[in-house]
């Protein structure tokens, strides 16, 4: 393999243009929003419950929440899709009358959120599946 060298130039673009690079200023870090994730989805709080909206790709589905107190949480979920009856995870989904099913969770939630995120997850596998 022979190489022909066809001319050469001063490259002074391409070192100007890294000498750019490292003097930039520093990035300005944006604080993240610092509300729980049951705000930013729109829930709301009356005493000891919560109402609002599991939240999904493929639909909002109404949910309630009740604080039992000492980080105890008791969730419910007014008429769940048809998808989740179809999924193992059905037989965890207690009736309770009037379309509301209480959702049993192995692993008791540290908080509120963390339980509307598990729900709406649990959600939208069972459509994925």
């Amino acid at each position: 393999m022979s190489v022909t060298v066809l001319g050469t130039r001063l490259v002074t673009g391409i070192v100007e243009g890294a000498q750019r690079a490292w003097l930039r200023p520093p990035e300005t870090p944006i604080r993240r929003r610092e509300l729980p994730y049951w705000q930013e989805r729109g829930w709301h709080q009356a005493g000891g419950m919560f109402t609002g909206a599991y939240q999904t790709p493929h639909g909002s589905f109404l949910g309630q929440i009740e604080d039992q107190g000492r980080n105890y949480f008791r969730f419910f979920i007014v008429d769940p899709p048809e998808a989740l009856r179809r999924t193992s995870h059905w037989s965890c989904f207690l009736p309770r009358g009037n379309r509301r099913y209480q959702v049993h969770m192995s692993r008791r939630p540290n908080d509120v959120s963390s339980g509307i995120m598990t729900i709406e997850r649990l959600i939208t596998d069972a459509y994925r599946r």
